[in-house]
Parts: C-alpha cells; structure tokens; sequence
C-alpha cells in the first residue's frame, strides 16, 4: 500500500511533535502494510506556514533515521494545501510541494466550502497542468449532503481521497455515513490515513483494507490503496 496523505514528519504542523514518534509512525505504517509514504505537511495561510526550509531539513533527518532503524519504507515528500487564492503564485515560486514532485496536488477545502469555489479550483488547476488530489472529501458540507457531485470533479480530471479513520467509524457518524455513500457508489480513487499521531489519529489503513475488502471487493481495495496511489509515484519515477 501507498499512503499519499499523512501528518509524520515531525515539528512542521499539528501532526507528530517529535523524530520518535515519527519513526514510530513510521514503523505503525510498516506494521499496517504500507511500503512508501508521501509526507504531506500542512499549508494553511494563518495557520501552518510550511516553512520550506524546515520541512526540508526534517524531512532529511527523518529519512536518515529510517534507514538507520531498518524501517523498510520509501519516503517521498509533499505538502496538504489548503486552497487559496494564491495557489499558483506559491508552486510557481516553490513556497509550498506537489505530491512527490510531480503535477498531483493534495488540495484541501474548508468545511463550508462552496461547491461552485471547488470546481472553480479544480478546473483552473487543469488549466496550470495540475492534478488534483481532493483530500479528505467526507469533511465538506457539499458532499455530505450530495456524493453525487464528485462524479463531476472525477470528470475534471481530479482524483477523490477519503480517509481510512472515517470509514473505520473513528471520525464521528457523518464522516462514517458519508464515506461508506461514496464506497457504495465507487467514487472514490484512494484511501489514505491522515494519521497525526500515535494515539487518537493513527494509522489503520491495514484494518481500513480488509474491511474494504470483506464489504466491498478485494479489486476496488486494490485500486484504493495501491494502483491509484501509484499513479503518483509512477509519474515520480518517470521525471
């Protein structure tokens, strides 16, 4: 499995405060079944800066230290960006990272997010040459009141995430109830954990697999957490 979206490296946003418990995570990950990760750091303007700088060295250290404890996974770096206007101004001058370096983005929305500022978003970032990756899409209010629509942001060309934890039921009902509406209807392209810690949001993605496959079809868990997340990385390797 392939987790494209995950708050482990350490001291950069609300996510894991410390190199431990990030090499913890990171043995948690190995533990559920994942083989490569793709760190994604907050962005969100007033909130989490994405200092480059920082990111950069801690992302750095952290994989050192992996390889050094023996924890047998690849690591990649990206960032959660919280969609604003100045999306194309800060890739263009490198303030925040596309997924692993490539054209995929992890785009996140508020909660009240108006559908209409989404496709807007979506479309523009078509345009750039872009790929967006939805994150979380449970979350928002449009799509819990109608998952029909992300039928209309896959036709863009963007790809839709929801989180493991909210399947599981770990996210409260609404995230659960929604979740399992997109499942059910396989609007969905991939699974990720979102995972911030060791405690409350960790990482199930293993037990999110077999629960997937026992309810739904061992082939749509595959596409979920392994062929379409390797898309991203398919294009990595590629540049």
């Amino acid at each position: 499995m392939i987790d494209i979206h995950n708050h482990t490296l350490y001291g950069v946003d609300d996510g894991s405060g410390s190199l431990k418990q990030s090499l913890d995570m990171l043995r948690e990950a190995k533990r559920q079944g994942i083989e490569a990760v793709i760190l994604t750091p907050h962005y969100r303007y007033g909130m989490f800066p994405y200092d480059t700088e920082r990111v950069t060295e801690h992302f750095a250290i952290l994989k050192k230290e992996a390889e050094q404890a023996g924890i047998d996974i690849r690591l990649y770096l990206g960032c959660e960006y919280h969609v604003n206007s100045h999306f194309f101004d800060y890739m263009e001058e490198g303030r925040t990272k596309t997924l692993a370096d490539t054209n995929y983005v992890l785009a996140e929305y508020g909660y009240s997010t108006e559908y209409s500022y989404i496709c807007d978003m979506t479309r523009e970032m078509g345009a750039y040459g872009y790929i967006p990756v939805i994150a979380h899409v449970e979350r928002y209010e449009c799509f819990i009141k109608k998952p029909g629509l992300l039928y209309e942001l896959r036709e863009m060309g963007a790809m839709i995430q929801i989180n493991a934890n909210s399947i599981l039921g770990m996210d409260g009902r609404t995230a659960e109830k929604t979740t399992r509406k997109i499942l059910k209807h396989e609007l969905a392209d991939i699974v990720a954990s979102d995972t911030h810690d060791m405690a409350e949001r960790r990482n199930m993605m293993g037990t999110c697999r077999k629960l997937i496959e026992e309810k739904y079809s061992p082939a749509y868990a595959q596409e979920l957490f392994e062929i379409n997340p390797a898309k991203v990385l398919e294009e990595y390797r590629r540049g």
